[in-house]
């Protein structure tokens, strides 16, 4: 397997999973605890890889260029391909949403005194734009810009290391909410969308060598969300914000804010990008639709459903990852099965 090759495929699976959920996660596990973060962490990580294998299996042993709800299409028929693109739908459009409202967000703390609502138009404008381009320039894209947030997050760990307070981490908060990570988790470890897309890339190398990219993405960005967790817990403790970000203002100042800002929405747009090409793929090889007519789906429905007033980030994470991501992965699993019957 070439060097670039591998590059390109670890560039467009971390830069779709290392995404919105990192700034969630610190909240969830200070509300919720050490020891049922750890728990919740270790089933959904062991979810994600398994059913992201699975899903390498089947994108790769299948014939032709398809999306998932395709793949239902092959093995289960036309009914099961609709509720598979109704939970594809809910899915994707709900999580461009947040990666908007994020953005937006993000803008907004780096350009202050603008209103976030024409920071996320202009998010979506941007992102919609850019998955006109082939899927080489958005690997590459994509793996440019995940590598400067990588390096925020070793950064914020030494910056902050002076300000690290051992007594901020909770073994035990609130057992009555030992629940709440694991949907930020699984929603903050899953890149399904991008599986096919990374199929393309390696289907001239042998399934082995696409399974170790998907393994190696999981892992990667898995190891940079503990020590983001990690350096933002040390220092805020309970007083962590829904978006890590503003919570470290008091303590490291606005400098990090401004920073970490430019860094959150870099890392929500390399996953905007990954996401939103593959729903627009949907559309083209799935249901036969024009490029032009995929991209302008893409673009207004999110767009659409934020004007609409589903501004809460916080809010749509845990629906998206428990019932959007949670009955993808079902798909995942009964289509993984039916491969092996077929065997």
């Amino acid at each position: 397997m070439p060097k670039a090759k591998f590059f390109q495929g670890i560039g467009l699976m971390v830069g779709m999973i290392f995404g919105a959920g990192v700034f969630v996660l610190p909240f969830s596990i200070a509300q919720a605890g050490i020891f049922w973060g750890l728990v919740d962490f270790a089933v959904a990580f062991s979810l994600a890889v398994f059913l992201h294998l699975w899903y390498a299996q089947v994108s790769y042993q299948t014939k032709g260029r398809h999306r998932i709800i395709g793949y239902a299409r092959i093995y289960f028929g036309r009914k099961t391909a609709f509720l598979t693109f109704l939970v594809t739908m809910f899915s994707s459009y709900g999580t461009l949403l947040i990666y908007g409202i994020l953005g937006g967000i993000f803008l907004a703390n780096i350009f202050p005194g603008i209103n976030p609502k024409l920071f996320t138009f202009f998010f979506f404008l941007s992102g919609s734009a850019l998955i006109l381009l082939r899927l080489k320039k958005i690997a590459a894209i994509n793996f440019c810009l995940t590598l400067p947030i990588f390096g925020f997050v070793i950064y914020l760990l030494l910056t902050g290391f002076p300000f690290l307070n051992f007594n901020n981490f909770n073994f035990f908060s609130d057992n009555s909410r030992w629940f709440l990570p694991f949907g930020v988790w699984f929603f903050a470890l899953t890149g399904f969308s991008v599986i096919p897309e990374t199929r393309d890339l390696f289907i001239r190398d042998s399934l082995k060598s696409f399974k170790k990219v998907v393994f190696l993405s999981i892992l990667i960005t898995a190891v940079f969300y503990f020590i983001f967790i990690y350096s933002v817990l040390g220092v805020s403790g309970a007083k962590t914000s829904p978006d890590a970000i503003s919570g470290l203002a008091a303590i490291l100042g606005q400098r990090a804010v401004f920073f970490g800002s430019f860094i959150g929405l870099l890392a929500v747009f390399t996953s905007f990008l990954a996401l939103a090409a593959d729903l627009k793929n949907i559309f083209k090889y799935d249901y036969k639709v024009s490029d032009w007519f995929s991209w302008f789906l893409v673009f207004l429905i999110p767009l659409f459903l934020f004007y609409a007033g589903l501004d809460n980030f916080v809010s749509v994470i845990n629906v998206v990852g428990v019932f959007g991501l949670g009955l993808t992965g079902v798909f995942i699993i009964l289509l993984r099965r039916q491969l092996k019957n077929i065997e």
